[in-house]
């Protein structure tokens, strides 16, 4: 009988402790998180897009005419103004060829007169019915075909000083020099895929980006105006973030948009303008437009509620039991320093743990703060 109680003692002891065990394991697993209820509100952001920076004017030098480099007048990185002299190609083929047209054309001259000659001396005997006009026919015959001579012999002498002119590479626009791939002594021709070098317009500084059919749509109806034209002459100015986080001084505004999407990607080409007098952008360089935009009913939340997995982000909504969920969402790319702009996933009256997120998993449930409005 002793033996008996004892073993239920026992056994009671056992599942009194798993009984406690439990329950403290229940309240261990409930954690407090503070939980943000989300508003919209009208909100002017900074959105930001990368871009690429292309002088007003570029230029491609490339030779007309094979030959050997003879001169180059330029080095990389220099100032050129338009009509400068850049490369010399070896020219003394090109002057042999000119000479020898000069040459033909003077024979051909001389042909010519003496067939015009001829046809008047033809045309007296005819008068005195010494010939017939056969014969002056056939002299006016070959009067035409020297005078045809002539013109093609004209033309071979332009065309062979226009392939000595192409010897002397000049500039066609003012910019600044690209790089010398070619030297002095290199073979060059007019069928080369790589140019001689490029001149860069950069006084003034185009900068590309583009916007999806969605964003367009978003980013034009909040100015006014009634054509495209209008609104984007209302427009405001743009500022510009160089590629090594440098604020760029100087505003820049919208130019144009491109009146055709993509058809791969969906999206419109916008091109700005940004004036460049001191040289500081760089053609073909990197770097981040920020537009100011107007969003009426805009959900704002903290970066620090957003945690991002093989580059989707996410937050954690909770629901009427308390549960919280992964909810994937599209942001903005803004400006804002502490603060993301919901796109797509979340709205006014969700709430969300704004802080400790790293300690959360999917479906756990939580213990509210007192509860914060935005």
């Amino acid at each position: 009988m002793r033996k008996n109680t004892l073993y239920l003692l026992i056994a009671l002891a056992v599942i009194t402790t798993a009984c406690d065990t439990k329950k403290e394991t229940a309240t261990v697993a409930i954690v407090e998180y503070p939980i943000l209820v989300l508003s919209s509100q009208k909100t002017v952001l900074q959105l930001e897009y990368p871009t690429t920076l292309e002088g007003i004017e570029t230029v491609e030098i490339r030779s007309k005419i094979d030959g050997y480099i003879e001169a180059v007048y330029i080095e990389e990185g220099s100032m050129v103004k338009t009509g400068q002299k850049l490369f010399k190609i070896d020219a003394d083929r090109f002057i042999q060829e000119v000479n020898q047209r000069k040459a033909a054309v003077k024979a051909v001259e001389a042909a010519l007169e003496t067939a015009s000659i001829q046809v008047n001396r033809t045309a007296a005997l005819v008068d005195k019915k010494i010939v017939n006009t056969f014969e002056l026919t056939t002299a006016k015959n070959l009067e035409r075909v020297k005078r045809a001579e002539l013109q093609q012999a004209q033309a071979a002498l332009t065309d062979a000083q226009s392939q000595l002119a192409f010897t002397q590479i000049t500039s066609p626009i003012t910019g600044i020099v690209g790089r010398l791939p070619f030297k002095k002594g290199s073979l060059v021709n007019s069928t080369s895929e790589q140019a001689l070098t490029t001149i860069a317009n950069t006084q003034e500084m185009f900068a590309h980006f583009s916007l999806s059919q969605k964003q367009l749509n978003l980013f034009i109806d909040q100015y006014p105006g009634n054509s495209r034209d209008e609104k984007i002459k209302n427009m405001p100015q743009l500022s510009l973030t160089q590629a090594n986080g440098e604020n760029y001084p100087l505003l820049g505004k919208i130019q144009n948009l491109s009146g055709i999407l993509n058809e791969q990607t969906g999206s419109a080409n916008f091109k700005a303008l940004f004036p460049n007098p001191d040289g500081i952008l760089w053609s073909g360089a990197s770097a981040t437009l920020h537009i100011p935009t107007i969003i009426n009913q805009a959900i704002r939340i903290p970066k620090k509620a957003v945690f991002e997995i093989q580059g989707k982000f996410f937050a954690y909504m909770v629901d009427s039991q308390n549960t919280v969920h992964a909810t994937e969402i599209d942001l903005l790319p803004t400006a804002l320093e502490l603060e993301f702009v919901v796109r797509k996933g979340l709205k006014a009256g969700d709430a969300i743990v704004i802080d400790g997120i790293e300690s959360l998993r999917n479906g756990i449930k939580i213990q509210p703060s007192p509860i914060s409005h935005k």
